[in-house]
């Protein structure tokens, strides 16, 4: 790998972990936003229905926002050891 290509690794990592931690972070948010918008569209459900789409989507975005947080670990540790095996000049 180029040093230029390793910088844009580095920036790469950094807009994906940053998205995977604001997933993680705000997935209560966001699946309470699809949650109610769910129940607005439906015309109305059970609490019990409701609660269970709303862990559902909750869940969703952590999963989502965990699965980007994990990429971005392992590739930043690709890109490191890239780095560090990379020639100096």
């Amino acid at each position: 790998m180029t040093e230029n290509q390793l910088k844009w690794s580095g920036f790469f990592v950094t807009v994906i972990g940053v998205v995977g931690l604001v997933l993680i972070f705000f997935s209560v948010d966001f699946g309470t936003s699809l949650a109610d918008s769910w129940v607005a569209k439906q015309g109305g459900a059970s609490t019990e229905r409701y609660h269970i789409i709303l862990e559902s989507y909750i869940h969703s975005f952590l999963i989502a926002g965990s699965i980007l947080f994990g990429f971005s670990l392992l590739f930043a540790i690709f890109t490191y050891f890239a780095f560090m095996l990379l020639p100096k000049r």
